[in-house]
């Protein structure tokens, strides 16, 4: 096991899950490393069970002690971008990154969920292979990984688990050199 795996559970991992729905992500669980992973229902289908949403992500971002990155699924990618595009920069900081798999807006409220389009700001990565996936993608500036769409029960919990191993691993390494940039621009690197 590398070195930046092991400094990656730093990060805190929030999955969103559309209500009702099997979590892509559940098998995780079963694997140490992820055993903190905090999910949260999605629901949109009002304005009182967004900002009730809302504020279930906001809680769960400000009161980690470390660095938060999101695994989304299905239309929950939708209300990660919606939350990520309006909430103030002090939340979004704290995310590392994204991980969007099979994004898809038909589940939800279209409207509920519309939001400014803009890159998220963080990174992220959408998984899936269809037209609406791709351009879900682009619009939110994501690395793209062509993949099949995924269900809960054909989910492969290695693939996904390997994708975010290595983001995780990049976004620590990308924090350590931003840390050592700082470091030396100050004189103590």
């Amino acid at each position: 096991m590398s070195v930046a795996v092991l400094e990656s559970q730093r990060l805190r991992l929030i999955a969103l899950v559309p209500e009702n729905a099997v979590s892509v992500f559940d098998g995780f669980r079963e694997f140490p490393r992820f055993g903190d992973m905090q999910q949260i229902a999605v629901r949109g289908r009002t304005a009182a069970e967004r900002t009730a949403m809302a504020a279930r992500i906001d809680a769960a971002v400000s009161i980690s002690d470390r660095a938060v990155m999101f695994l989304a699924q299905g239309s929950a990618c939708a209300a990660a971008a919606w939350w990520a595009r309006l909430s103030p920069k002090s939340y979004t900081a704290k995310v590392s990154g994204a991980l969007l798999v099979a994004p898809e807006r038909t589940g939800l409220n279209r409207q509920g969920f519309a939001s400014p389009k803009m890159v998220l700001p963080f990174p992220s990565i959408v998984v899936g292979a269809d037209d609406e996936t791709q351009r879900l993608g682009v619009e939110w500036g994501s690395r793209l990984i062509d993949g099949p769409l995924l269900t809960a029960a054909a989910a492969p919990t290695g693939r996904l688990r390997t994708i975010i191993e290595r983001f995780t691993s990049a976004v620590v390494k990308r924090d350590v050199e931003a840390a050592y940039r700082i470091l030396h621009a100050i004189g103590d690197g």
